[in-house]
């Protein structure tokens, strides 16, 4: 079954059931590790606290996206 159908089919149960799918879908993923010291912390927060341009807006975080490009 090719994921458009699988996606077809999920659309047809209810907010319920998709939402019940949906967890059962993330749980079975690898759980990402983290790592960020307590000194890496600080020192991106002197930097943003000298530069505040640096700093990104939620929405530009969660699309991948940015007003400033270093391209």
């Amino acid at each position: 079954m090719k994921l458009e159908e699988i996606a077809s089919e999920a659309a047809k149960l209810s907010e319920e059931e998709r939402a019940s799918l949906a967890s059962q879908l993330l749980h079975g993923l690898e759980t990402p590790v983290y790592e960020v010291s307590d000194s890496e912390v600080a020192t991106r927060r002197r930097e943003t606290e000298a530069d505040p341009g640096l700093l990104i807006t939620f929405h530009e975080l969660v699309t991948g996206s940015s007003s400033r490009r270093d391209d």
